[in-house]
């Protein structure tokens, strides 16, 4: 007897390589639920966790928020300022990106476009071989005297007027983010970014 077998109807949602790439990038990289991530980009949450597990990173270091040129540019404000002895610590590395990503109007899974503790883990990660984050101590006189608030803020100017002169807008928005975070108080023990081998100071 001949069974005939009839072809099934149900149909599968296709993903552009694109979006699902991008899916799979927030949730390895940086840090968000893939529930969250299946909303954020309309992808069935199933079919987003199998292609998680089986995840191969081909653009390393990619992030789905921030591009790694606009990463750079964070580190090297973090070392800059830690080296001048006004170090960022990690809740203010958090407002900087979120105030960041409010000024240009980037999509990010991020709730009120603030990184979560994943996020600040997956970017220390990526740039351990630049920053770290650790204990400071009180920056001796001679440096606090070089590093005052107007040395700063006559920096601020000078590195404003260049950045403008050659049109770079992103570097612009990130530095003057992150000096404006420069904290007037700070605690003579607290944990902030600074160079991989340099010897980190606050100025108190």
């Amino acid at each position: 007897m001949q069974v005939s077998m009839s072809q099934s109807k149900r149909s599968y949602k296709t993903y552009s390589e694109d979006r699902m790439e991008s899916a799979v990038n927030c949730v390895k990289i940086d840090g968000v639920r893939i529930k969250r991530a299946s909303e954020i980009f309309a992808i069935n949450r199933t079919t987003l966790m199998n292609h998680v597990k089986n995840y191969k990173c081909n653009a390393i270091g990619r992030s789905t928020v921030l591009t790694r040129d606009e990463e750079q540019l964070i580190v090297h404000a973090l070392t800059k300022l830690a080296d001048w002895g006004f170090g960022l610590d990690r809740f203010q590395l958090q407002i900087c990106v979120q105030d960041y990503l409010r000024r240009i109007d980037r999509k990010n899974p991020f709730k009120n476009c603030l990184p979560g503790k994943d996020w600040i883990a997956g970017f220390e990660k990526r740039w351990k071989d630049q920053l770290s984050c650790r204990i400071a101590q009180n920056l001796p006189k001679n440096r606090a005297e070089a590093s005052s608030v107007e040395v700063l803020k006559d920096f601020h100017r000078k590195l404003k007027d260049t950045i403008e002169r050659n049109n770079v807008e992103i570097g612009l928005k990130i530095y003057l983010i992150a000096m404006s975070l420069v904290s007037k108080h700070k605690l003579e023990y607290k944990k902030i970014y600074a160079g991989k081998d340099l010897e980190i100071h606050i100025k108190l």
